[in-house]
């Protein structure tokens, strides 16, 4: 019945989830999970945080909804509250509804800027599926099998991983630095509009590139005219131990991308910006509007949010719990032959699976058989066959209010996963194809 009434997507899994508490998740069956994926990346504060649900309430029998030329309390005070944890002087926010519809909305608004039209991404890098954030995503396959995907304008560079460098000698990815900006000049006018990147890139599995790396593409961005974008769709709003990522990196960007975790559950995202940015472009004729721009229900859910991960300091628990659980993850790698690389930041790990430590070689059949144990046993991860480059991967998003008596329960199964595909997994299929 599921795929008979809706377009089947790309995922098979047909588990009916109908309830949720914490960082628990009931099925149709009543069988219970740890939800070690936050939803889609946006339950942060928990599932059904009763403050949470109360800021619904209160304001669906208020106003849901007006009209693109109005304005409303809690709109100008979520702009105010992101302007207050935003770093810098990044305090002039814009909000639609998804993290691909402000992905679109920060191409125009770096485009009408600048007055330049070329966008840089990485290979590795997700914005989104749309036209244009679709032409901005790498990552290949099923990604780039949409007609119009390949829009013109748009560069990608290499991704700076250094477990999977191409390039000798790049442990602070400075040769992959190089490498990109030497293709920025060598394929574009060398004066793009601006250069994206997520400072985790989730969908790849957790890259996390060096400090060296992005404030190197920050002075050459600065030196070249170009923005610096950051999207923080998966990392932003506390998740990494911050309020958002790019502050492990001493950097400030010209804009910060938002979505999931910035509404905890309803579709919320915002482009933020700086005064003179926002100011350029009203000159220049910049408009973007859309049906849900000014929903002060919308606005006053993701005010809600980001009050209780303030009040009830999640963002440093994400940090503390972080650390706890990637130890604990390392200390399995140090174990496992199969466990290949560990990185991440705060709640958001993610996992390489190999065939062994000395060839690298992708091991998307282990990855596979550890994420149905644990499903089968009670945890749900952050693993698709098709969401990373080679389905090789498993993510770790669980709600920032995680504890370690979850923790432990969460970890026991999931080391309990590698040893039973250690054991069932006889041979990995691999049609070849290089990791990036």
């Amino acid at each position: 019945m599921l795929f008979t009434y809706r377009i089947k997507g790309r995922y098979d899994i047909t588990q009916v989830l109908v309830k949720g508490e914490g960082v628990r998740i009931w099925d149709a069956n009543s069988k219970e999970y740890i939800d070690f994926e936050s939803g889609q990346v946006y339950a942060s504060t928990s599932h059904c945080h009763p403050a949470y649900t109360k800021a619904i309430c209160d304001q669906a029998a208020q106003l849901m909804q007006t009209g693109s030329g109005y304005t409303d309390p809690p709109r100008i005070l979520l702009a105010k509250k992101l302007a207050e944890i935003m770093p810098g002087n990044l305090s002039c926010s814009y909000f639609a509804c998804t993290g691909s519809e402000v992905t679109e909305a920060a191409i125009r608004l770096a485009k009408i800027y600048t007055g330049c039209t070329e966008i840089v991404t990485l290979t590795c890098g997700y914005y989104g599926m749309t036209y244009a954030s679709l032409a901005a995503t790498g990552l290949g396959g099923k990604f780039k099998s949409v007609p119009g995907s390949g829009l013109p304008g748009f560069i990608h560079i290499p991704t700076p991983y250094k477990y999977r460098t191409p390039f000798k000698d790049d442990d602070n990815n400075l040769t992959s630095l190089r490498q990109g900006i030497e293709m920025i000049n060598w394929t574009t006018t060398g004066k793009p509009a601006a250069v994206f990147l997520e400072v985790v890139m989730s969908v790849a599995g957790m890259i996390i590139p060096s400090k060296e790396y992005v404030q190197g593409l920050r002075k050459w961005c600065t030196e070249n005219g170009a923005l610096l974008i950051i999207d923080e769709a998966q990392s932003g709003v506390g998740r990494t131990g911050k309020w958002f990522a790019i502050e492990h990196f001493d950097v400030i960007p010209d804009m910060i991308c938002t979505s999931k975790s910035l509404g905890g559950g309803v579709p919320l995202c915002g482009v933020t910006t700086t005064p003179e940015i926002a100011d350029r472009v009203a000159e220049l004729g910049y408009h973007q509007s859309s049906s849900h721009t000014d929903d002060p229900f919308l606005a006053a859910v993701g005010l809600a949010n980001i009050e209780i991960l303030e009040k009830e300091n999640l963002v440093q628990n994400a940090d503390v719990m972080g650390r706890y659980l990637k130890e604990r993850f390392e200390k399995m790698q140090a174990e496992h032959e199969i466990l290949g690389d560990v990185c991440g930041l705060g709640l958001m790990i993610g996992l390489e699976f190999v065939t062994d430590k000395a060839s690298k070689t992708p091991a998307p059949l282990h990855a596979s058989a550890i994420s149905s144990y644990c499903r089968d046993n009670g945890l749900l991860l952050g693993h698709r066959p098709t969401g990373a480059v080679s389905g090789n991967n498993i993510r770790i998003l669980p709600p920032l209010i995680l504890n370690h008596e979850d923790a432990d329960k969460a970890l026991a199964i999931f080391e309990a996963a590698i040893v039973h595909a250690e054991k069932t997994v006889k041979s990995e299929v691999t049609d070849g194809t290089a990791w990036m």
